[in-house]
């Protein structure tokens, strides 16, 4: 997901933090990817979720 703020970095770092995104069996892994798109459109955000789990089972496929 890519998402445009105004926010600062480290209040977008701050949120995530904080975030309690539910996994399968755990907690998912947030990582976070900055660019700058200059003065007058703001920042762009690169946000990507990622579930582990030990199964083998792609729980995706149903």
């Amino acid at each position: 997901m890519t998402i445009e703020t105004s926010l600062t970095m480290e209040e977008i770092r701050s949120y995530y933090r904080r975030a309690a995104i539910a996994g399968a069996e755990h907690r998912a892994v947030v990582s976070l990817w900055f660019g700058d798109l200059g003065d007058t459109r703001g920042r762009e955000v690169i946000v990507e979720v990622f579930d582990r789990h030990g199964s083998d089972w792609d729980w995706r496929c149903t």
